[in-house]
């Protein structure tokens, strides 16, 4: 006897495949945006430049210490007194959490995996400002490359007002098409392994209020990234 699901696997099978005359993928493709200098610091003033064009803040700073300071005087500047966070084995900044507690502000790290979430959430609500690391940067569309997993989760990016970003000089590379070469290479670990991955390019946007651009609506109205040296 034939049960439904082979009923509908023999009908598939037996339907002309799709685009069975496409030509087979190519190589190699053609990039979508250009960059001529691919040196770190050319990337970096890549970066620069387009996350302004973006309403984005980017602070460049030497070594952990001065990384240190800059994570807090952005703290600071914004009477921060909850923050919500990753695990801080994610943000490359040796000794961040420390001087955040030291300071008496409050850190989150949200989990809304269990019977406690409602509650979770309204406390995180009032926090103002999310702190995170990254995948990794493409610079020629200023886009923080997001994937979430165990201690570094989607809330802290997406709920507070002003999302905090820290990454390293060595993450930045030149196009979003490099990262996905990169997962490929390795497995697609990213993809694989994470319930979610996101390109943030900038603060939240829409135009569709009176086609005036409008930042916040969405999610951060702010995105300050830290680029530590």
């Amino acid at each position: 006897m034939t049960t439904s699901r082979e009923t509908i696997l023999n009908r598939l099978r037996s339907v002309r495949r799709p685009f069975e005359d496409a030509p087979p993928r190519p190589a190699n493709y053609l990039p979508v945006t250009k960059i001529d200098d691919t040196s770190p610091e050319g990337l970096l003033a890549r970066f620069q430049q387009e996350y302004k064009r973006l309403s984005g803040e980017v602070f460049v700073v030497n070594g952990d210490n001065e990384a240190r300071a800059q994570v807090l005087s952005l703290l600071k500047w914004q009477s921060t007194t909850r923050i919500l966070a990753w695990d801080f084995a994610y943000i490359p900044i040796t000794g961040l959490q420390a001087a955040i507690r030291a300071v008496g502000i409050e850190i989150m790290q949200p989990d809304t995996h269990d019977e406690f979430r409602a509650e979770t959430l309204e406390l995180a609500r009032d926090a103002q400002v999310g702190l995170t690391g990254a995948d990794a940067v493409a610079v020629t569309t200023g886009t923080l490359i997001v994937s979430t997993g165990p201690g570094k989760g989607r809330i802290p990016t997406v709920l507070p007002p002003t999302h905090v970003a820290v990454v390293t000089l060595g993450q930045l590379i030149p196009r979003i098409e490099d990262w996905i070469a990169i997962q490929r290479a390795t497995g697609l670990p990213a993809m694989r392994d994470s319930a979610n991955f996101a390109f943030l390019s900038g603060p939240s946007r829409t135009g569709d209020i009176e086609m005036q651009l409008i930042l916040g609506v969405h999610g951060p109205g702010r995105v300050q990234v830290v680029v530590k040296r």
